[in-house]
């Protein structure tokens, strides 16, 4: 990587260079400062900053790797920043390289206004192809190593440009995606002669802007699966919560944005800043980060108190660190959690940039965000390796892998850069591309099935992810990749192989997920990337296969001939007809206009509560499409009235599936034993899979209850009039129609209603009535109680719950 920097520099003035986050991007700086000052020897190198913390770190990193070339003492007095303006021009205080042999230079020390005044740089930057520098470093005088280098925040710079006289040779800039900033492109205009190096671990912004305008060509190191697989970051499990549960449509919910694009904090802390979420927080916690030390990371100052009083009530040794933390105080803070006795730090976009503790053992993330940059620097404070670290766990509270993907995705950093790609928000995953692997059983974490987390991804399940190397080009969902011995392949956004390693060439992701590509022997190949199914191969292929969509479900137009997109082929040489296509939802169905004898059997089913026993209906002329199954083709069998449906498959075996699109094996048409029997079979897991949806059920609705309580709470919910009647909204919707005389304040998820006068009752923010009107005096109290009187003054507790 520090070979490619150099070779970059000389070809262009200014370089950006991306590294993963904790990949050491700070001692490459050191080592590629170290040596260009060695070929010119004077020049000035400014390192700049955009906060405090990493001036001071850069510092450290400095003296750290320059005292292992010059292992003479070392002093260091103040540092660029912090040293006092005159009203004159002025020297401030900087590293500089004292006088030492003539092969090499002497021990780093600090030279303050006392010292000579460091000259301009006389000699630019020369490719080594053109010929040789006029500095040699073979015949550097002692003189030659008299030079500064100096750390400075940019805030102090763009303060101070009129008042420094050197130029410097070479600026670097750290964290260089802030770099679009006012204040950093005046650096490009007051110091034309300097040479620029920009470091990030995301070459990104949240507007989509590129950074072409400032640099010249970016330099990228390995990506993040090739860093685990060689040992240099850790691998890591990570858990989310689930798509449907109250979190996500919490931050589902979330409108506004900031002046930067990103979620406004105000309807964050709104959302998200209440006990229940809060509580969540900890139980994840207590779930996949017990007895582990890490990093939360927190909406604002608010929410990260009040994340650390609930862990420390729990017995977690926990502090919060924001910004107006004493810098002392802080400093103490992060000492005692590198030493262990502390063993949460709650902060509050304190960690995300800098931050160096490599055994960071989990990183909770309690803060969505809209920005990749933030995303990928925030976890990345976990995934630094150290002694006795075996992985680290990622808790994401707030749902930001169905944002961005894992951190193991591979990105296309050079698009970003050129501004040709904007990150925005990824739909959800759909059911028919899962994509991300979901693995039941893990060795080290299990999750409770009441849990609102999820598994997306064991360490184990990582590590047979990142078998790849080369990343070639992406399109969609996939990206086609070259292997260590020089075979092609293609794999999803999470490294899951799609595509049979070959020795393919030509190879073009084609709108619609189809890949084209030529085998070794030329012949021309045209492939379903989500089925697996090869669309047409051979020398002589002239046709090419497009995506089109008939009744909401896509299929395969080759020529005349339309392909469901299944691994099993089914084609019409027709375009099929909209009044022969039955779109469901979650399967279609095709008709046949005459009979099939597709072998289906008949038997009876449980039906319903009561125990009622329906005939199953045959329907033999009904091919059925599951969507997200992109292997069979089935027989449509039978309906049922709870919403689930029976298929048969091309073997012959039948499968119940259910509104949620989970497939069932219930039988065949020889039964080896009676588990396998229709007849048996089906009444007995009609009745247990009835009793599921109406469990399922009660918890969507608990659920909701759930919902609209913090809604409530956040002052989501509003009462509206209508002539003389009342309602409710929420969220802006009619939930409740004004029907009633009055309604009282919603206390939680309930209200209190008054039919006719002095007749009330009460019913949730979704308008189920749960007491009917018939009491003079209704009170409602937090956790769902409520106290009634009725007109002889009888009062009465109602649990609600």
């Amino acid at each position: 990587m520090k070979e490619r920097i150099e070779k970059a520099l000389r070809l262009h003035r200014s370089v950006m260079a991306q590294m993963p986050t904790g990949t050491g991007k700070t001692v490459l700086l050191a080592s590629v400062v170290e040596s260009f000052l060695r070929e010119h020897s004077n020049c000035n190198v400014w390192i700049v900053a955009h906060r405090r913390e990493l001036v001071s770190q850069i510092r450290e990193t400095i003296e750290r790797v320059f005292s292992k070339t010059h292992p003479s003492s070392l002093t260091i007095k103040e540092d660029f920043s912090n040293h006092p303006v005159n009203s004159s021009k002025i020297t401030p205080s900087l590293f500089t390289l004292k006088e030492g042999s003539t092969s090499h230079p002497g021990p780093l020390t600090l030279r303050g206004e006392g010292g000579n005044r460091p000259t301009r740089c006389s000699e630019p930057l020369r490719s080594k192809v053109g010929g040789p520098s006029k500095v040699s470093p073979d015949c550097l005088s002692a003189s030659a190593f008299n030079v500064p280098i100096k750390a400075v925040s940019i805030q102090w710079l763009s303060k101070h440009y009129d008042e420094i006289e050197e130029e410097p040779g070479m600026i670097v800039i750290d964290e260089a995606h802030h770099a679009l900033a006012k204040t950093y492109k005046g650096m490009w205009d007051r110091f034309p002669k300097a040479k620029f190096l920009g470091l990030t671990a995301t070459p990104c912004r949240l507007n989509g802007k590129g950074f072409t305008d400032l640099f010249d060509v970016l330099v990228q190191s390995w990506s993040v699966p090739e860093f685990i697989s060689k040992g240099r970051l850790a691998t890591y499990d990570f858990v989310s919560i689930k798509s449907d549960g109250v979190t996500q449509r919490l931050i589902d919910s979330l409108q506004k944005r900031g002046a930067d694009g990103d979620y406004q904090n105000k309807e964050m802390d709104m959302l998200l800043n209440k006990k229940p979420s809060i509580e969540r927080l900890y139980q994840s916690l207590e779930e996949f980060g017990k007895d582990r030390k890490g990093i939360v990371y927190a909406i604002n100052i608010s929410h990260a108190q009040k994340i650390t009083k609930l862990y420390q009530e729990n017995g977690v040794k926990a502090i919060a660190i924001d910004s107006k933390t004493p810098a002392t105080e802080r400093q103490q803070d992060i000492e005692a959690f590198k030493k262990g006795d502390i063993q949460v730090l709650v902060n509050v976009d304190i960690f995300s940039e800098g931050f160096d503790c490599p055994d960071v053992e989990f990183v909770q993330l309690a803060r969505p965000t809209l920005s990749l940059a933030k995303y990928l620097q925030m976890v990345g404070r976990g995934l630094r390796v150290a002694k006795g670290k075996k992985n680290c766990v990622i808790i994401d509270n707030v749902g930001l892998y169905r944002v961005f993907g894992l951190p193991s995705q591979v990105w296309n950093w050079n698009a970003m850069f050129e501004g040709k790609l904007k990150v925005g928000k990824r739909k959800e995953t759909p059911k028919d591309r899962e994509f991300f692997l979901m693995n039941g059983e893990q060795d080290d974490i299990q999750i409770h099935p009441d849990s609102e987390m999820m598994m997306v991804m064991s360490h184990e399940e990582l590590l047979q992810t990142i078998q790849y190397r080369e990343f070639v080009d992406s399109r969609g969902e996939f990206a086609i990749i070259k292997l260590p011995d020089g075979k092609m392949t293609v794999v999803s956004r999470q490294g899951e192989q799609v595509l049979e390693p070959g020795d393919y060439y030509d190879m073009k992701l084609l709108d619609g997920n189809i890949l084209f590509y030529r085998h070794c022997r030329k012949e021309v190949c045209y492939y379903d990337l989500l089925s697996g199914a090869i669309i047409d191969d051979g020398p002589n292929v002239y046709d090419v296969p497009k995506v089109v969509t008939l009744e909401g479900w896509e299929f395969i137009k080759y020529g005349d001939v339309y392909m469901s997109r299944t691994y099993e082929h089914f084609s019409w040489p027709y375009c099929p007809s909209k009044y022969d296509l039955f779109n469901f939802g979650d399967y279609l169905i095709y008709r046949y206009n005459y009979l099939v004898d597709s072998g289906c059997q008949e038997w009876y089913y449980y039906e319903g509560g009561n125990g009622l026993m329906m005939k199953a209906t045959i329907d033999s002329n009904r091919v059925c499409f599951l969507r997200g199954d992109y292997e069979h083709v089935y027989w449509m069998c039978a309906t049922l009235r709870c919403g689930c449906i029976v298929v048969m498959d091309s073997k012959q075996d039948y499968y119940l599936v259910d509104s949620y699109l989970k497939k069932t094996y219930i039988g065949c048409n020889n039964p080896k034993n009676e588990n396998e029997d229709l007849h048996i079979v089906m009444p007995r897991l009609g009745k247990k899979y009835y009793d599921e949806m109406m469990l399922q059920e009660k918890k969507k609705e608990a659920n909701e209850m759930l919902l609209l309580h913090e809604k409530s709470v956040a002052g989501h919910v509003e009462l509206y009039q209508a002539g003389k009647k009342w309602g409710i909204k929420v969220d802006g919707r009619v939930v409740v129609p004004p029907l009633y005389r009055s309604i009282a304040q919603p206390v939680g998820a309930y209200c209190a209603f008054e039919e006719i006068p002095r007749y009330w009752g009460i019913m949730t923010l979704k308008g189920k009535v749960i007491v009917d009107a018939k009491y003079e005096k209704v009170e409602i109290h937090d956790g769902g109680i409520a106290v009634v009187t009725d007109i002889t003054g009888k009062t009465q507790t109602i649990y609600l719950k």
